[in-house]
């Protein structure tokens, strides 16, 4: 399966804390990511959820695991002392 992104809009960081609710719109609907800036360098990226992904099956426990106890006994780190 070939996914094509369209190119990332930039927007500086003032303009995102100003119009933040109108941005995360914005990619919510256009399906766009947004990468925001600060002096033109690239802070952090904004990306739409898809709504196929997901994580269910993407993790296989060993036999025999019980992943709701400790790993460690009580008692083992410092901070439990």
């Amino acid at each position: 399966m070939l996914t094509i992104m369209a190119k990332s809009r930039r927007v500086n960081i003032g303009d995102f804390r100003q119009h933040a609710a109108r941005y995360i719109r914005e990619v919510e609907e256009t399906a766009r990511s947004l990468l925001i800036t600060r002096r033109d360098v690239p802070v952090a990226e904004l990306r739409p959820v898809s709504h196929h992904a997901t994580l269910q099956g993407s993790v296989t426990v060993a036999a025999g695991v019980d992943l709701t106890q400790p790993v460690e006994e009580p008692g083992t780190w410092e901070a439990d002392r």
